[in-house]
């Protein structure tokens, strides 16, 4: 987002023309790299959210799974000592 705050370094003056200063890019453009990159930060966030949901969701069925067999197998072994 920081991007356009270096548009009037002297290195960029120098490749797009005197016109450039602070948010004015002159004689270059930026086309789609800049807004592809944005979007690729938003779904980096938007997945780790997800993974981090589905994670904690699957965590919990585990559990509860876990749960049943313990109460399955501690039945079975009961059964067999008497």
């Amino acid at each position: 987002m920081i991007f356009p705050d270096g548009w009037d370094s002297a290195e960029v003056k120098r490749m797009c023309g005197e016109k450039t200063d602070k948010y004015r890019l002159g004689a270059c453009s930026v086309r789609w790299a800049y807004i592809l990159a944005i979007i690729g930060i938003l779904d980096a966030l938007i997945l780790s959210f997800l993974a981090f949901v589905l994670g904690n969701r699957q965590d919990s069925l585990l559990a509860e799974e876990l749960k049943l067999e313990n109460k399955v197998s501690s039945n079975l072994h009961g059964d067999c000592g008497d």
